[in-house]
C-alpha cells in the first residue's frame, strides 16, 4: 500500500493519536511521506529498501 494515515500508524504501532500524528509530521519533514491530503491520507514517497 502506498498510503499512510494517522489511524494506520496508530493501529500498526499500537500508539495514541497524538504520537502517531507527530510521527507522520516527522516523516513528512524527512521526506518519507507527502503532505496530508483532503482525505487525511499521505502518499509514501520512498520504498522500504531505501
Amino acid at each position: 500500500n502506498k498510503r499512510a494515515s494517522i489511524s494506520l500508524v496508530q493501529r500498526h504501532l499500537r500508539i495514541g493519536y497524538n504520537r502517531a500524528a507527530r510521527l507522520l509530521e516527522d516523516m513528512e519533514k524527512a521526506g518519507l511521506v507527502s503532505k496530508m491530503g483532503g482525505n487525511g491520507n499521505r502518499e509514501i514517497l520512498v520504498r522500504p529498501s531505501e
